[in-house]
């Protein structure tokens, strides 16, 4: 089943109108907003070379799973085993107040919740960092899309960093987005910091309203 509907988001301080799907997943009827699709796919297709995506041995993280769009773009275009982390708890962004983040788990669930190539790891990033599930250069793709707080941000980014092989990629989501409330509340100073940090141990690959590094 598939309904489109329009919503009004509120983002960089213009309203932007933009469409919702409402999708049957297995059991769970959802409606969300696919931010994948609208900020992320286009990059994916253009930035993840084809001789890595068909690589067996592959292994990707992703910090922020939400519903699994980009978990289903990865799953079906990549032969990767991807890592998923998520609270399904929401933060304290406006868009997030308004979201049953119980139903978002679901759809994910519904999803993705039998597929072998596919670990759920529900927990902060921190807690996933913090414990002994990854090691040191573990894996080929990170993506990082969760607490968009700078500081927050810019730990992801740094210890996706060690946890990335060389010559791997590391992906930032929603360069350009603004809470509204200030530098501290937005990923874009978190990932500058990240790029000045690390900038003789990345390449850029590109910056528009995501930004992508290779690590050298």
């Amino acid at each position: 089943m598939l309904n489109w509907q329009s919503t009004e988001l509120l983002t960089l301080g213009l309203v932007v109108r933009v469409h919702q799907r409402e999708l049957w997943y297995g059991s769970v009827v959802s409606e969300f907003p696919n931010w994948f699709n609208i900020t992320a796919k286009a990059n994916f297709e253009a930035l993840i070379p084809s001789s890595l995506r068909n690589n067996t041995e592959a292994r990707a993280l992703q910090i922020g799973s939400y519903t699994g769009d980009a978990t289903d773009w990865l799953y079906k275009k990549t032969k990767w085993t991807l890592d998923d982390v998520d609270t399904w708890m929401g933060s304290d962004e406006d868009a997030h107040k308004a979201l049953d983040f119980s139903e978002i788990e679901s759809v994910y669930d519904s999803r993705h919740g039998n597929k072998e190539r596919i670990h759920k790891f529900k927990m902060t990033s921190d807690a996933f960092f913090n414990n002994d599930y990854i090691e040191l250069n573990t894996y080929d793709f990170i993506y990082i899309d969760g607490d968009h707080t700078a500081p927050q941000t810019a730990i992801d980014g740094l210890n996706s960093f060690k946890a990335l092989k060389s010559g791997g990629i590391i992906a930032f989501d929603d360069y350009n987005w603004t809470s509204g409330k200030g530098r501290y509340y937005d990923p874009r100073p978190g990932i500058d910091a990240f790029q000045h940090i690390c900038k003789d141990l990345i390449k850029v690959m590109v910056i528009n309203g995501q930004a992508w590094f290779k690590k050298l």
